[in-house]
């Protein structure tokens, strides 16, 4: 590991998971860290308990001063806080350097990186792609904006490192650099931050721009939004429609990869555990990683055939009088309620809506009109998406999930399915989507 040089004095801003994480680093490799955020009020009880934590950091929260940024000689930044709110050019006059934790943390690490980013998918296909290289025995550790921040993995050994990353930390990178970089699709999303889909789509690019000659660029040929200018790294693709050159792609019900040359199967989709368009692109981008890390196209079926997906993508949260329950609440984008429908056959009652991020559902009208018979509609964004569907002949709004799931089992007839794909964020009623998807699983178990 690079145990790489530290600020003495450092000011983190953000105190969500990453945030903090960087901070516990910083606080090891005896840095003065200043964490601010004007957004809580309260020390996490981690922090309160631990003595040494304790008199190593400090906070200074719900209204922090400028000068908790111009005195410091490194400032963190934590993936939520926009860049943008920062002082940047008084910054720069300072010549004070201005980073994410992504960043940060990426340059105390030394294993092989495996990155991952994409509007959506990016989850699972980082949790598959982990699963695969832990059952060919490596030592991998799985975050990032997935679950666990990359400071954690800071200074332990490690044979890979697989990172999700997001648009937001990809804003601040300068020196990240996987060997292998992965972007699975971008459809519009997070146009409340970025002022077109322009400026998203290069935030999700400059995963690629510090690769040279011996990295890989993974890229789903079927997405015309992809890619950037110009790729230093050796191109692989992964494709539904398509042979490509180099990589792994479905050709009829079977995935198959030529990789190394002459085609070869990898599995068939009828064995894999999770179903849908979306998860398929999944298993090809993670399959084609897998390969390129030395592991057998034996020891990628293997694991593959056990997988069963994450929380909250697509899963089943039950089947009562012959009517199925399906909790999609990460789906909080447009995007990631088009491929949920897409993937429906049955009749579809589909309870949608949240917080809005600037999301045109326009886009939606004719796929909503083919797939779904009745629209259930909660949360804040609830009236634009009334409007925007007031041509189908069975819209209702509602003020909680529990009325919602009970709506659409009055209204459900054996065969039809209950799908939850909100298309918006969880923030208005919710704590995250998981409390979300919770929620919706709790009110289909009340069912019985």
């Amino acid at each position: 590991m690079n145990t790489g040089k530290v600020k003495k004095r450092v000011t983190v801003v953000g105190m969500g998971k990453s945030g903090l994480a960087a901070a516990s680093v910083l606080s090891g490799k005896g840095a003065d860290v200043l964490v601010i955020d004007d957004s809580r009020q309260e020390i996490p009880p981690l922090f309160r308990q631990d003595s040494k934590l304790c008199s190593s950091i400090r906070f200074h929260l719900g209204d922090w001063r400028m000068d908790d940024l111009f005195s410091a000689e490194l400032v963190v930044v934590s993936p939520g806080f926009p860049v943008s709110r920062l002082p940047m050019r008084r910054l720069q006059a300072l010549k004070i350097p201005v980073v994410g934790e992504l960043e940060f943390a990426s340059g105390l690490i030394s294993a092989p990186m495996i990155a991952i980013t994409g509007t959506n998918g990016k989850s699972t296909t980082t949790a598959l792609i982990g699963e695969i290289l832990k059952d060919w025995g490596w030592k991998v550790f799985i975050g990032g904006n997935f679950g666990t921040p990359l400071s954690e993995a800071v200074g332990s050994d490690w044979d890979f490192i697989v990172v999700e990353v997001s648009s937001f930390q990809l804003e601040t990178v300068k020196s990240f650099h996987p060997r292998i970089a992965a972007l699975l699709n971008i459809t519009p999303d997070h146009l409340d931050r970025y002022p077109d889909m322009l400026s998203y789509q290069e935030a999700k690019w400059r995963i690629f721009e510090n690769q040279s000659g011996g990295d890989h660029a993974v890229i789903n040929l079927d997405d015309p939004l992809l890619s950037p200018p110009s790729l230093r790294g050796s191109t692989v693709h992964f494709s539904r429609n398509h042979r490509p050159q180099r990589g792994v792609y479905l050709q009829g019900e079977e995935i198959m990869s030529n990789l190394w040359g002459e085609p070869e199967p990898i599995i068939r989709l009828g064995t894999l555990q999770v179903k849908g368009s979306q998860y398929v692109d999944n298993v090809m981008a993670a399959s084609v990683m897998a390969l390129l890390c030395g592991c057998s196209v034996e020891g990628v079926r293997q694991t593959l055939c056990r997988f069963r997906g994450l929380p909250h993508r697509m899963e089943l949260a039950g089947e009562i009088s012959g009517v199925t329950y399906i909790d999609d609440s990460k789906g909080t984008n447009v995007g990631a309620m088009t491929r949920s429908l897409e993937s429906q056959v049955a009749p579809v009652i589909l309870i949608a809506g949240g917080r809005d991020k600037e999301s045109d559902f326009t886009p939606l009208q004719n796929l909503v009109q083919e797939k779904v018979k009745r629209l259930i509609l909660l949360g804040e964004a609830r009236e634009k998406l009334a409007c925007c569907f007031e041509h189908h002949p069975a819209v209702e709004c509602v003020d909680s999930m529990k009325e919602a799931v009970e709506r659409a089992a009055i209204c459900a007839e054996p065969g039809d399915v209950v799908l939850l794909s909100p298309g918006c964020t969880s923030f208005d009623m919710f704590g995250d989507y998981a409390h979300r998807g919770d929620v919706f699983k709790q009110a289909v178990a009340e069912l019985f």
